[in-house]
């Protein structure tokens, strides 16, 4: 009988160190997607340089996160001009720059200069679908964004 009571408490605990443990490592795993790419789209001196590295790494996806095989990304170049976001081009899952990536970019260009904006999204499930299911934490969405300057205007 006692067996059966703390087993029952142990596995819950067990279960639930595993998905916070997933958690954090998915939420460092899209972070370093995000980062990652920027870098590399930001060292693109022209478009068709940006458009050729957005294919490449979204032909390349699967092995950037093997361990996310849904990660979704998106990918913009914009520009910044009398206090407005232009976004000049838009890739993979990214059909706009959403609110948050246009005020974070606002606040770190000047007038003038460039920058991309990725955006990763993953949704989770739980490992132990009908424990999660009973608490009602069926999935979980992740999302990372990062924001970086392209070309200072001299």
């Amino acid at each position: 009988m006692e067996f059966a009571l703390i087993s029952t408490a142990m596995f819950a605990l067990l279960s639930g160190a595993v998905d916070l443990t997933q958690a954090i490592t998915i939420k460092r795993d899209l972070n370093r997607v995000a980062a990652e790419a920027a870098m590399v789209l930001a060292a693109c001196p022209n478009e068709d340089c940006f458009n050729q590295t957005m294919q490449s790494i979204m032909a390349r996806r699967a092995n950037i996160a093997p361990k996310l095989p849904t990660m979704q990304l998106g990918m913009a170049r914009f520009r910044e001009k009398n206090n407005q976001i232009e976004a000049n081009s838009l890739g993979g899952t990214m059909t706009f720059l959403p609110a948050d990536l246009s005020a974070r970019a606002l606040a770190l260009l000047a007038d003038g200069d460039s920058g991309v904006a990725v955006l990763a999204t993953y949704t989770h499930q739980p490992i132990i679908l009908g424990l999660a299911d009973d608490w009602g934490f069926t999935t979980k969405n992740f999302r990372a964004a990062t924001v970086t300057i392209r070309l200072r205007a001299p």
